[in-house]
């Protein structure tokens, strides 16, 4: 059995309750039993309703990323949503831990989508291809998806926990364990994605290892994937109006018709094409000034998980942090020149690493990945921490969101 099947299940997403010990008794007639499901004729579906998981909880991550950075502010009267605004989150805190995915919830949905993916793989494993013919690209995907879980619950968290299934498929608890160890499982999952997928999950998969290669501080590792990625590859989270889980959360946070958001004014003044701005020329019931972001125009707007763009600019942060300047500003100016800015020399790594900085954050503006860019390149967002909030409360200096209790409660490895 791979290694993706030892690192699957749940980091227990139920809002206080245990999701296996505690099951209804009497189900429904619109109740499926899940084992009823989970046969290999049915490993298509299974793979898709993984990767359905995924994009809603990935875009559930953008917006609340984009709340803690400074790309949204948060312009509500909804006090327990203040607190990703305000960079002050408590394990107790409630709406990050067990909200779903349309409720800005972050921690039950991705452990969801962890589970879900690596819950397809367990079952995949114990599939013979004469079972399903296309078992080992199915294993492929759903291994690339399940890293892309890991390395937003390593960028997101302080720290995390991993749970797991043994050979019987039974769960294992996992331990509380540093943002590293999650990236390293993160590797391990987009590695097997490389082995056995198609062009599409390769290059996915190439860029994810890239990016987590990068979050561990391992540099030519992450050149080295970064180099094979085509230019012009893309993959995308989708989204649809079919009905609000499927909705582009961003979108759903910063539009026309939306003032749950405004748009920081570090961007509003970017003045740049790949940052697209209006400006509803009113203030919110708080007294924030409403602008919103024009980058997703409607709820089935999808959102960039994956690129080319980004491969590019993995390799100049490579470039620089081993010393290869010219290198790393001759792609620095090719984004620059997206944005009509004049090209740049860097004399050291200080510029070079605060060009580059400047343009992941235009280049990837509310893609969910501005907020690990802040602790990667040890910048600190605006406001200021001590700045008196409009909506009530102080700025606060905190850029992940601490293990929640819930996982706490329901875990038999903590007292």
């Amino acid at each position: 059995m791979r290694h993706t099947a030892m690192v699957v299940l749940v980091g227990l997403v139920a809002a206080g309750c245990d999701l296996f010990n505690n099951a209804l008794q009497v189900q429904t007639p619109s109740n499926i039993p899940a084992g009823s499901l989970e046969v290999p004729a049915n490993a298509g579906l299974l793979v898709n309703s993984a990767i359905g998981d995924f994009e809603c909880a990935a875009g559930a991550y953008a917006a609340m990323s984009g709340l803690i950075t400074d790309e949204l502010k948060d312009a509500t009267q909804t006090a327990d949503r203040y607190p990703y605004e305000l960079r002050t989150m408590l394990s107790s805190d409630r709406r990050y831990a067990v909200n779903d995915c349309v409720g800005l919830g972050v921690y039950s949905p991705m452990q969801t989508a962890r589970f879900s993916a690596a819950n397809v793989l367990s079952l995949l494993n114990g599939w013979t291809v004469a079972q399903v013919p296309a078992r080992d690209s199915l294993i492929a995907t759903v291994s690339a998806y399940e890293a892309y879980s890991l390395v937003f619950l390593g960028e997101g968290f302080c720290t995390m926990v991993v749970s797991g299934l043994d050979a019987n498929r039974e769960i294992v608890y996992g331990r509380e364990i540093s943002r590293d160890s999650v990236f390293k499982l993160a590797v391990a999952a987009f590695s097997d994605a490389i082995a056995g997928g198609n062009s599409d999950i390769v290059n996915m998969a190439r860029v994810g290892r890239a990016r987590a290669y990068l979050d561990l501080g391992q540099p030519a590792l992450a050149r080295a994937d970064a180099l094979l990625v085509p230019a012009a590859y893309v993959k995308l989270v989708s989204a649809s109006g079919i009905n609000a889980r499927r909705n582009n959360r961003v979108w759903q946070e910063s539009d026309t018709t939306f003032d749950n958001t405004s748009i920081d004014s570090v961007y509003v003044r970017m003045n740049d094409p790949r940052v697209p701005i209006g400006n509803k020329n009113r203030s919110s019931v708080t007294g924030i000034p409403l602008f919103f972001q024009k980058k997703f125009p409607s709820m089935s707007s999808p959102i960039r998980l994956a690129s080319g763009d980004e491969a590019r600019l993995i390799i100049a942060e490579a470039d620089i942090r081993e010393g290869t300047f010219a290198a790393a500003d001759s792609i620095i100016n090719s984004f620059r020149a997206r944005g009509g800015q004049g090209a740049i020399t860097s004399p050291d790594s200080a510029t070079a690493s605060d060009s580059l900085f400047d343009q992941r954050r235009r280049e990837l503006f509310l893609e969910g990945q501005h907020l690990f860019d802040l602790v990667r390149f040890g910048k600190t967002p605006s406001p200021a921490a001590g700045t008196q909030y409009q909506g009530g409360g102080v700025y606060g200096t905190q850029l992940c969101l601490p293990l929640p209790d819930v996982e706490k409660q329901n875990n038999p490895n903590f007292p």
